[in-house]
């Protein structure tokens, strides 16, 4: 059973989470889906201090973005609902704006995995070509074209999309994601990137495990976030140091 009282406050701890590395700030936003009821809740939108939310900031929507509360969504809330009406497994779903992994919206570049971990991304991170910000349903449709049955999606020059069956889920994904992209461009300046092929990545295979390591990295970066003094540009840890 569905309980909303946690879901608000794991949904505000994950936002203080990645307000604190870097990825949430006065843009983006984070959501997690209550099937029973069929509404989200969200984190606010633009102009909210991601790293000082709380459960009762969090705005129940239904999925057609009505709030159902005084609060406000932010104005992209069709990508959370259209993601949300058309997975069963999109239970969480964050757009962030990642430094590393969105300069792949920038770059003619293909995302491919180029750590063990990063395999979790192995069949590929789409890339949604409309340089748009998706405010209408008819673009939150588009994406859930564009991102198929994948764990995450690019925006054009503009951020990430990770789904996830919970928040513990988003938030691993999240994490793997901007620290491949970053390891790429690390590389990048040694030489030529050799990426893992994909027998290699499903040799490794990062799904089998998947589950353990996203719960791991959820304990550990609560227990950071709990003790960080919530002022921009501190407390941001590495995930794969």
């Amino acid at each position: 059973m569905f309980n909303e009282d946690e879901a608000r406050e794991k949904l505000a701890q994950l936002a203080r989470i990645f307000a604190m590395q870097g990825m949430l700030g006065l843009f983006g936003h984070v959501s997690v889906y209550n099937p029973e009821k069929k509404r989200l809740f969200i984190t606010p939108g633009m102009g909210s201090d991601k790293g000082q939310l709380r459960p009762e900031d969090m705005v129940p929507c239904d999925l057609d973005g009505k709030p159902q509360s005084s609060g406000r969504p932010p104005v992209e809330w069709p990508i959370h609902t259209a993601l949300h009406a058309a997975r069963a497994d999109a239970l969480a779903v964050a757009h962030l704006h990642p430094p590393h992994a969105t300069l792949f919206t920038i770059a003619k570049r293909e995302f491919q995995p180029v750590t063990l971990q990063g395999t979790l991304f192995s069949d590929g991170v789409p890339l949604y070509r409309e340089a748009q910000l998706v405010t209408t349903p008819e673009r939150g449709r588009a994406l859930v074209k564009i991102i198929g049955d994948k764990r995450a999606a690019l925006l054009r020059a503009h951020g990430t999309v990770v789904v996830g069956r919970n928040l513990t889920e988003v938030l691993y994904a999240a994490l793997v994601l901007e620290d491949d992209a970053k390891k790429t461009l690390q590389a990048a300046a040694l030489g030529e990137v050799d990426p893992l092929s994909l027998d290699q990545a499903r040799a490794f295979n990062a799904e089998m495990d998947f589950e353990r390591r996203a719960e791991r990295a959820w304990n550990y970066f609560s227990s950071v976030e709990a003790r960080w003094d919530r002022q921009p540009g501190t407390g941001r840890v590495e995930l794969f140091p």
